[in-house]
């Protein structure tokens, strides 16, 4: 089979794929399908741009005078790839859980700073999860060295007596959202990108509970890394 064979065997399933989402009549473009269910589908909205990338090469494949005996644009076997990867994306988006739960020690507000620091160190994170007032939140490593500079001018810097609530009031609360279980994948995604077009470029983490509200107890929690190396 030809490459443009493939190609346009795959679009027809994405095609159908987009109108069954969305419900719309089948004479309606595919340009106008990935618009419709962009708008609720999350997946397809971060795939938005190489969709309709897609959808103008196909257009460009069939409505070549001599095709389908001769194909114009033969697509090379990485575009085809790319189409078969985001068919399968839409298709079946992944979710948050179980690809990101994982086991997560809770620190409680009034333990002691230095002990969370060991932690940190010991295990390489730059951030911790704490119990603090009835929700969970990130205490950061940047959160530590401001309070570290705010200790230090005014000459308190003692991490034995220092609790992590000491703290936690010089913790940007930005750093931190919520998804639950169900939410997907591209959700957390989305939220990154969002958070740093909404000025907020250092969004650190995003904890995962049964329905993503910050009182409930985490399942999991995803960074920006774990999205980057995913994405390899």
């Amino acid at each position: 089979m030809r490459n443009g064979d493939l190609f346009i065997q795959k679009f027809n399933e994405l095609d159908n794929l987009l109108h069954n989402i969305t419900n719309l009549d089948r004479n309606i473009p595919f340009s106008s399908a990935v618009d419709h269910a962009s708008i609720e589908k999350v997946t397809v909205r971060r795939h938005k741009d190489i969709l309709k990338s897609i959808g103008r090469l196909r257009n460009a494949i069939v409505h070549y005078r001599a095709y389908p005996e001769k194909i114009l644009a033969d697509p090379r076997p990485e575009v085809i790839e790319e189409l078969e990867s985001v068919l399968a994306a839409i298709a079946t988006p992944q979710k948050l859980i179980p690809k990101f739960q994982k086991s997560i020690r809770i620190f409680n507000d009034d333990n002691p700073l230095s002990g969370c620091l060991i932690f940190m160190k010991e295990n390489n994170f730059s951030q911790i999860v704490v119990a603090h007032e009835g929700a969970h939140v990130l205490l950061s490593s940047e959160g530590i060295v401001k309070w570290l500079e705010n200790a230090r001018d005014v000459g308190l810097a003692d991490l034995e007596e220092t609790t992590i609530e000491n703290v936690l009031e010089f913790e940007d609360r930005n750093i931190c959202q919520y998804l639950s279980r169900d939410d997907l994948l591209d959700e957390a995604f989305e939220k990154f990108e969002q958070a740093i077009s909404n000025g907020v470029p250092r969004l650190q983490a995003i904890l995962i509970s049964e329905n993503g509200k910050p009182q409930e107890r985490p399942l999991g929690i995803v960074t920006p890394w774990d999205l980057l190396s995913d994405n390899h």
